[in-house]
């Protein structure tokens, strides 16, 4: 009932920004959701981190976030790098002066640094996608509208799939609730969404591309699940935060996204644009 009263809460919000008629689909819109959902993401991550010793430095991780995100917004790569190289400087410029225990400044500042480029960088694509410009109408909608299709209907796909006759367990030393079947009816799950993307708002999507897409999102997906649940099992939590009801934190949302968002971006540049 918890994942059910979440989606009504949080669907209606994100097809208001991602719905091209919508008053508020704006590239302006979109980058402020996905700002929120990385600055909470890269907290709960940094408050996973300190759960192993690793004192990562929140409020420039979180910053650097935020500037990555604004690079992507205004098309100005250059200055991903930039505030890249910033942070290393500034990270271990505070790790020298604050951090006592000499023993955890490597993985102090390493876990400032991937953070900000797991959670900020890799989401700042869908950023990307929102702003393209291109002679098919709506395809910066069409590909957002597909992108969260393929992962909610994989998600959705192996969690019943997996209830329904899971039997074999796909990583029992990660994630025993998740089997071989439910990855399975996953992947069945996002091809079949595929296809009717195809058939209905997305005919320019070939099918010759739409299932291949769809399977490589597809595992992709179940891999970021994976590893979000492999960095929650080295610091013993269950969730990453409980700010979304039965769905646990804010980072346990991000982890197939984030894996799948630079994935379309590329498929943009090298097979529709």
């Amino acid at each position: 009932m918890a994942r059910v009263i979440s989606a009504v809460i949080f669907l209606p919000i994100l097809i208001a920004v991602i719905w091209p008629f919508s008053p508020f689909y704006s590239p302006v819109y979109f980058a402020v959701l996905v700002a929120m959902a990385v600055v909470l993401g890269l907290m709960e991550y940094y408050a996973l981190t300190d759960r192993i010793g690793a004192r990562a430095g929140r409020v420039p991780g979180i910053l650097a976030g935020l500037g990555i995100l604004f690079a992507a917004y205004s098309g100005r790569h250059e200055l991903i790098v930039a505030i890249l190289g910033a942070l290393v400087i500034i990270d271990l410029s505070w790790q020298l002066f604050t951090n006592h225990d000499l023993r955890s400044s490597i993985t102090s500042t390493a876990a400032t640094i991937f953070g900000v480029v797991y959670v900020a960088l890799l989401s700042g694509y869908l950023i990307e996608i929102h702003r393209i410009e291109h002679a098919i109408p709506y395809l910066a909608a069409k590909l957002i509208g597909l992108f969260f299709l393929i992962i909610f209907a994989g998600d959705t796909g192996a969690y019943y799939t997996g209830r329904s006759i899971g039997r074999h367990k796909l990583a029992p030393r990660i994630s025993p609730g998740k089997t071989i079947e439910g990855a399975v009816g996953g992947l069945v799950a996002n091809v079949l969404v595929a296809l009717v993307a195809h058939y209905t708002f997305f005919p320019e999507l070939k099918i010759a591309y739409a299932i291949p897409l769809a399977l490589v999102m597809g595992v992709l997906g179940q891999i970021g699940d994976l590893c979000e649940s492999m960095f929650k099992r080295g610091a013993e939590a269950k969730d990453a935060g409980q700010i979304i009801p039965g769905h646990g934190g804010v980072l346990d949302r991000l982890d197939s996204l984030v894996f799948n968002a630079p994935v379309l971006y590329y498929f943009y540049v090298f097979f529709l644009k």
